[in-house]
């Protein structure tokens, strides 16, 4: 018997589907029907703004986001509505620092007399959104050195996803005379590097006292201990199974963050902490006997104790 090939439904009735469930407001409906028509044939711009219509009223903003990227750069016509997507998308995720950027970029520019009347109120409330942030941020950061650290951590990424660099002197000054925790300073150093910030601050970490401008700084993701020690520790561990590396690797990106700035090579060579962190998780299931312990190893046992 020979096999039966299921034959699409018709770009046509795909298209009335998709919009008789949009005006019955059937999202979810609607949302598969996309998913199916996209499989075989591509979005003109009249259906694209009807997705990005969908995904507002759904408030897949992250998605929104995307969809209006991608629309901008292919050029359609409809400049204003897919820009106001965009913004939309950037309010709808809690970026309201790149939405007034966006605004500011192009409300020169902008010849439609309604599509200003929609930008502005959407930068009003940004603008509002960004007030009640910074009066909070401001908050915590004056109470810094009493917040939990997952807090800590938290005001810190927040001001990196919002942009918000005008508080550089006053983590920097926290830096400076608080005492911190080590996870916590690599992600205000972070903070301080990405806001460009030109001073020398001091830190203290694991005995060693450094001075350093957070502006030179190569970023965690350019560590020796991310470049060079993890890619190698992971091909060590290849062939012992998918548990133990998706463990290690938690552990290891942990460790790279409590090290930070720290050049791991002045306590051990990359050789010296590839072999003993292959050790140390090879260790742990009985693969390996415990190695004689060096200084890398117990360095590495003094890591994993503070996460």
């Amino acid at each position: 018997m020979s096999d039966i090939i299921p034959f699409p439904r018709s770009k046509d009735k795909l298209i009335r589907d998709i919009k008789i469930a949009y005006n019955q407001d059937d999202l979810e409906e609607m949302y598969s029907l996309f998913d199916n028509y996209e499989e075989h044939f591509e979005l003109d711009e009249t259906l694209s703004l009807l997705k990005c219509s969908m995904l507002y009223r759904m408030n897949h903003f992250l998605e929104l986001r995307e969809e209006a990227i991608i629309l901008l750069k292919q050029g359609f016509t409809n400049y204003d509505e897919l820009v106001i997507y965009y913004v939309e998308s950037l309010n709808g995720l809690g970026q309201y620092f790149e939405a007034i950027e966006v605004i500011d970029q192009i409300i020169d520019e902008v010849q439609n007399h309604k599509t200003r009347m929609e930008l502005l109120p959407l930068k009003s409330y940004a603008l509002s959104q960004l007030e009640q942030h910074n009066a909070q941020v401001a908050s915590q950061l004056q109470q810094f050195d009493t917040l939990e650290i997952r807090d800590q951590i938290n005001t810190i990424l927040t001001l990196i996803d919002n942009s918000q660099y005008s508080y550089k002197d006053t983590v920097a000054s926290l830096l400076n005379n608080t005492d911190i925790r080590n996870n916590v300073i690599s992600i205000m150093l972070e903070y301080l590097r990405f806001a460009q910030y030109e001073e020398v601050v001091h830190i203290s970490k694991f005995n060693q006292n450094l001075s350093l401008v957070p502006k030179d700084l190569p970023g965690l993701e350019h560590t020796t201990m991310k470049q060079q020690v993890i890619p190698e520790v992971v091909k060590c561990l290849d062939d012992e199974g998918t548990q133990l590396l998706e463990e290690a690797l938690h552990v290891m990106n942990n460790h790279a963050i409590l090290l930070y700035p720290i050049d791991i090579q002045t306590i051990g060579s990359v050789p010296q902490w590839i072999k003993a962190y292959e050790n140390y998780f090879k260790s742990m299931l009985g693969i390996v006997q415990p190695q004689s312990i060096d200084e890398v190893s117990e360095f590495i046992q003094r890591l994993d104790q503070l996460e």
